[in-house]
């Protein structure tokens, strides 16, 4: 996340400075605001090469979803029983283990105690709350709702991590095979490979073409094995360099959109995740547009960002979600209809909430496809080149063997 420098004013007209870490200047004016400042001054500051930060993250100061999740329905629960926002924090502060998200709690605690507002006190985290979390709480405190919209947030967050584990998990084993494939290859490379080079030149011998190529691929790694790590890291930093900057990013989100099999996946889970989110924050009292701007960075796509913007610039104009929805031609025929119906029945939410259980289905059945897809083309490929490394070998020794009369 970018970082930017602000100057603003609060409630009683003090001036106040700082810094402040969000995805964009609008989700940092947002974040102020919800903190009862009036923003005067704000710009990014720069770091690193090109704005790119070289800070290390190593020893960072990081708090789970599981963490969060667990903490959010908790404190929805204890609410909800009658015990009072600063009670229900000290009693989460003693039995929670990760000692920053204690520290973290704890000094919410006081300033409740000084008189801030929840939703102020937890905007001074975002690295933990988000701009999502934090509009939901705020419009649970004026609405008088909070220990619903902290389970509305808590049931979010249980489902975005589920599907999240499900991802992991289904990645784990075709990232096991690469590695592994990796591994193998590079043995065979620097430790069998020389053996038989050596031995293939004092048979002076022809040489095929697949096994020159073999030992060719083996001197360079053997001799710049320097090289290949100096292009492997700095093609990933510049990578990450241009996913950084407005054009590289949107180049990036749209080529996710169109991959083989992650495409489809990366496609549900932006539907799944606007549905949902919208939804959610719809259902807290959160207005339509408020919700459709933070929806916007909520999906992590900067195609889908650019569409959710035109949208809610057009339901300013006063024109409807369905029909700008199919405008656009990037949400499905389903979510539109429900949208449309939603609408004209005074059920927004609820069909929101409804595209979001088929959806959240749709990227189960994904990721499943992605496991059935992955695994036996890794195996295929994992396969194929360790056995053109060894036929590469053997073919000289073929060949001489058919020399014998």
């Amino acid at each position: 996340m970018a970082q930017y420098e602000y100057q603003a004013r609060d409630s009683n007209g003090v001036l106040t400075k700082g810094l402040l870490e969000a995805p964009d200047s609008r989700a940092a004016a947002s974040r102020l605001r919800i903190m009862g400042l009036n923003v005067l001054t704000m710009t990014p500051k720069k770091t690193g090469i090109g704005g790119l930060s070289l800070k290390m993250t190593f020893g960072q100061k990081k708090v789970s979803f599981k963490d969060q999740a667990v903490f959010t329905r908790q404190f929805g629960a204890m609410l909800r029983a009658g015990i009072s926002a600063t009670r229900c924090l000290m009693v989460m502060e003693e039995q929670i283990t990760n000692k920053y998200f204690k520290e973290v709690i704890g000094n919410i605690r006081r300033d409740i105690e000084s008189g801030l507002s929840l939703s102020v006190a937890m905007g001074r985290y975002p690295n933990i709350f988000s701009t999502m979390y934090l509009n939901m709480i705020q419009a649970g405190e004026v609405g008088g709702t909070l220990e619903e919209s902290l389970d509305r947030l808590a049931s979010f967050g249980e489902k975005d991590l589920r599907t999240r584990s499900k991802i992991k998990s289904a990645l784990t084993y075709p990232a096991i095979l690469m590695v592994l494939a990796i591994g193998v290859v590079i043995l065979l490379m620097v430790a069998v490979i020389p053996v038989f080079t050596g031995m293939l030149e004092s048979m002076k011998i022809e040489i095929p073409i697949p096994t020159k190529i073999v030992m060719a691929l083996s001197n360079f790694i053997m001799g710049y094995w320097w090289l290949l790590i100096l292009l492997i890291v700095g093609g990933a930093f510049l990578l990450r360099y241009y996913i950084r900057t407005p054009g590289g990013r949107a180049a990036w989100d749209k080529l996710r959109l169109k991959l083989p099999v992650f495409g489809n996946l990366n496609y549900k889970m932006s539907i799944s995740r606007f549905t949902r989110t919208l939804a959610t924050m719809v259902k807290s009292g959160v207005p339509i547009l408020q919700s459709l701007e933070v929806v916007s960075r909520v999906v992590d796509n900067d195609v889908f960002k650019q569409d959710i913007l035109r949208v809610r610039a057009g339901i300013q104009e006063g024109q409807r979600l369905g029909v700008l929805l199919a405008k656009g031609g990037l949400f499905p025929p389903l979510v539109v209809q429900m949208a449309t119906a939603g609408e004209e029945s005074g059920t927004l939410e609820d069909m929101l909430d409804k595209s979001a259980d088929f959806y959240d289905q749709e990227v189960d059945y994904a990721v499943n496809t992605l496991t059935a897809t992955l695994e036996p083309v890794m195996l295929v490929a994992m396969g194929g080149i360790i056995g053109f490394i060894e036929i590469s070998l053997f073919l000289p020794y073929f060949a001489l063997l058919g020399g014998i009369k």
